[in-house]
């Protein structure tokens, strides 16, 4: 047998299932537990928080002893008379009571920024619903660069080498490879000379010495 429908509504204006909504049936518990009727996912709910019912014209929702309980102008209770609009939470949860009419395609309600936005869903035509329009897609033609992007350094990386830059200015600060070749030569050959003369002053010194022995 199909349940019978209430003609109400229960919106969900924050937390996991924002933007959701649920039909209400003459008797509905919401937690956090498969085993009921609305299952919300907030972590202030619940396994089974609160049952939502109505007796003859009048709907309530009533606490099941949940441990954050059920709040309805900033008060806490029980239990409380719920007319169509009205507000409450279940722990920290904020929901939305809603009454309709029967065929009337039901508003998606939730709270964002403080700020509350109703979205109407568009009513269906008798022959079914319209195809959504395929949306335009723009193309973006991405071009390499054409030359190597340089690679950004950050503080701790080492500064990069520039061949011969920082070196110090002078004749023999550079490399000896700048040179020309027979500037090379010519150095060589006067280091020879120096080397070979430090020699001979040597000698001479101490044969000057045994000398005076």
């Amino acid at each position: 047998m199909a349940e019978v429908q209430s003609g109400a509504r229960l919106f969900v204006l924050a937390g996991p299932d924002l933007a959701r909504s649920f039909p209400l049936k003459e008797n509905t518990t919401v937690g956090r537990s498969d085993e009921c009727d609305v299952v919300l996912r907030d972590r202030s709910i619940s396994r089974k928080h609160a049952l939502i019912g109505r007796q003859e014209e009048r709907w309530f929702v009533q606490d099941l002893g949940s441990t954050n309980g059920v709040t309805k102008d900033g008060t806490r209770g029980e239990r409380f008379e719920l007319a169509d609009g009205d507000e409450f939470r279940l722990g920290d949860l904020p929901l939305r009571f809603k009454l309709q009419a029967g065929g009337d395609a039901p508003d998606i309600e939730f709270a964002l920024g403080g700020t509350q936005t109703i979205l109407s869903r568009a009513p269906v035509s008798e022959s079914g619903p319209a195809a959504p329009a395929a949306p335009e897609v723009e193309e973006i033609e991405i071009e390499g660069p054409d030359e190597p992007v340089p690679v950004a350094r950050t503080a701790f990386s080492p500064k990069p080498v520039e061949a011969r830059a920082a070196r110090r200015s002078g004749f023999l600060a550079g490399d000896f490879e700048q040179h020309p070749f027979w500037l090379r030569c010519l150095l060589v050959l006067a280091l020879l000379a120096v080397g070979a003369g430090l020699a001979y002053g040597a000698f001479l010194a101490v044969q000057m010495l045994r000398a005076g022995t």
